[in-house]
């Protein structure tokens, strides 16, 4: 049995669903919708959204996602030499929301809104106990419960990385994409201030500014300029959202001597652009992984989740109003090319009418 076979036979996946070919095609694909059983509940997908940085990396012909090109070995936690982890077809996503159609349980009842981490799916089921876990609340909207989903749950990750050296002072956050945008909000929203957002796109830097946040062009030198502000010892952390080497670069440049980077990108190939010659070693820079596989260890997943409903519910962060793109499910190779336009399009969302 394929693993496709294997979720729709599980009821992972049903119905219009969004596959990812071999040489970047994609498409929507019609599964069938499998029993609904034990203490589950069925969901009919109202919005999923692609992340542009993980997703992309398995579409094209050069497709860089290490998954595609070596093997996991989960035991050594190494990627190793021999066949890859990851083959085509792929159905993926991890940002979604809908309604629960379908209950065999009273915890859940039919027409729960519910939000989570499932694929670009029409039809999905969820154990009674994580979806009730994920209900949406009343306040927010199916957009808001999409980034909830995963997107908002990393950005309070990456920021515990800072192990709270954002208190009080300057922030800079490198990449306005979606989880940029969102970690300089979580920054702020905890103690940060002011919080600077880098990038090269004027579009992205516009929606910083809309969002309240220091908006500063990519090109010059930005630490230069933020260290003749705030001093040599004046930015304690910076987080790097855009997954660019040069950037991971700056961001080892901006922060004080034995300061803190958060890497929170999904870097590709190399780094030629990471001098680790220069402000890395000269001023004693730590630089830690942020990245949601590896939970800061002040929490565990359901606490993370949690910390991200509190977050969204207080009204601080803009989630389901940043923008975006709306593609009915059947246009996904439509949805997907729009991604490369990221100086008109922040993100895409697939609707499921």
């Amino acid at each position: 049995m394929s693993e496709i076979d294997d979720l729709v036979t599980r009821g992972e996946i049903g119905g219009r669903t969004v596959r990812i070919l071999e040489d970047g095609v994609v498409d929507c694909h019609d599964y069938p919708v499998a029993p609904l059983v034990g203490d589950a509940v069925r969901i009919v997908t109202v919005r999923s959204a692609v992340s542009p940085g993980t997703e992309l990396t398995y579409v094209g012909p050069r497709a860089t996602n290490p998954y595609l090109h070596r093997r996991w070995d989960a035991r050594l936690r190494l990627f190793a030499d021999g066949a890859p982890s990851v083959s085509y077809p792929i159905v993926f996503g991890y940002r979604a929301a809908g309604v629960v159609i379908e209950s065999n349980t009273s915890s859940v009842p039919t027409g729960s809104r519910v939000f989570g981490k499932w694929r670009h799916t029409e039809f999905t089921t969820l154990p009674a106990a994580e979806a009730h876990a994920q209900l949406l609340a009343d306040e927010l909207s199916f957009d808001d419960g999409v980034d909830l989903a995963q997107m908002l749950p990393i950005a309070v990750n990456a920021v515990a990385f800072g192990e709270n050296r954002h208190v009080g002072g300057p922030t800079v956050v490198f990449g306005c994409g979606p989880i940029g945008l969102l970690v300089a909000q979580v920054a702020r929203a905890t103690g940060a201030g002011p919080v600077y957002a880098v990038d090269r796109l004027t579009g992205r830097l516009d929606i910083a500014r809309w969002l309240g946040l220091e908006p500063i062009a990519a090109e010059g030198d930005v630490a230069a300029a933020l260290k003749e502000r705030h001093g040599a010892d004046g930015v304690a952390v910076a987080f790097e959202c855009s997954g660019s080497a040069a950037a991971l670069h700056e961001a080892c440049r901006v922060v004080r001597r034995r300061g803190t980077v958060v890497a929170v990108g999904f870097y590709q190939d190399g780094a030629a652009d990471l001098r680790l010659g220069e402000e890395f070693h000269h001023n004693g820079i730590e630089i830690k992984s942020g990245q949601i596989g590896n939970v800061h260890p002040s929490f565990d997943a359901a606490t993370l989740r949690a910390r991200a409903i509190e977050l969204s519910r207080a009204g601080g962060i803009v989630l389901g109003r940043l923008p975006r793109l709306v593609f009915p499910v059947s246009r996904a190779a439509e949805a997907f090319a729009a991604l490369a336009r990221p100086a008109d399009v922040l993100q895409v969302v697939f609707k499921y009418d």
